[in-house]
């Protein structure tokens, strides 16, 4: 199984996507797409320009995964919404619904006509959207086929619980 990893706009989730990734690598193989802001030093990422990467790297894929965290969510969605991006199955930590609405996405069309299959886990008091401001926005804009796991207790917006998140996505992109 292929996965593809998109990680959020921190260079310290340039560290995390990557212990994802090895933890997952037990069960599945992928790719990181790593963000050109990440080098260049600028803080926020060129979603036009990921997008356009993220294209290259999927063009010759048919049968992938996503995993994706804060602003790799928001990318995933973009390139679903322009019908480049066709992944099997997704999982999203950390939801950050107001970047995708600072960066011109109509979200709640998005959400509605989405009908990938996804999980998303998001941390109880998450300073990016707590997990029932997200709860109450997909459930107003609901995908076809969506669960919503929350973390108790968590007030960031980390989510390094990786032997939770493997299995989690073990058991759902399984076949």
């Amino acid at each position: 199984m292929e996965i593809i990893y998109l990680s959020g706009n921190s260079l310290d989730n340039k560290n995390w996507i990557e212990k994802v990734k090895e933890n997952f690598d037990d069960f599945s193989e992928g790719e990181i797409l790593n963000y050109d802001h990440w080098q260049s030093g600028e803080k926020w990422i060129n979603l036009k320009k990921e997008a356009e990467k993220l294209k290259d790297l999927v063009i010759n894929k048919s049968d992938y995964y996503v995993f994706a965290k804060s602003i790799g969510t928001i990318l995933t969605l973009k390139g679903i919404n322009e019908n480049f991006l066709k992944p099997k199955k997704m999982i999203f930590c950390g939801f950050p619904y107001s970047a995708g609405l600072r960066e011109g996405l109509e979200m709640k069309s998005i959400l509605k006509n989405l009908i990938i299959p996804v999980i998303f886990i998001h941390n109880e008091f998450d300073p990016v959207g707590s997990f029932e401001e997200v709860a109450k926005i997909l459930k107003n804009n609901p995908p076809k086929n969506y669960q919503l796991i929350k973390i108790p207790n968590n007030s960031t917006h980390d989510y390094e619980n990786y032997e939770e998140l493997k299995e989690i996505a073990k058991n759902f992109f399984r076949d």
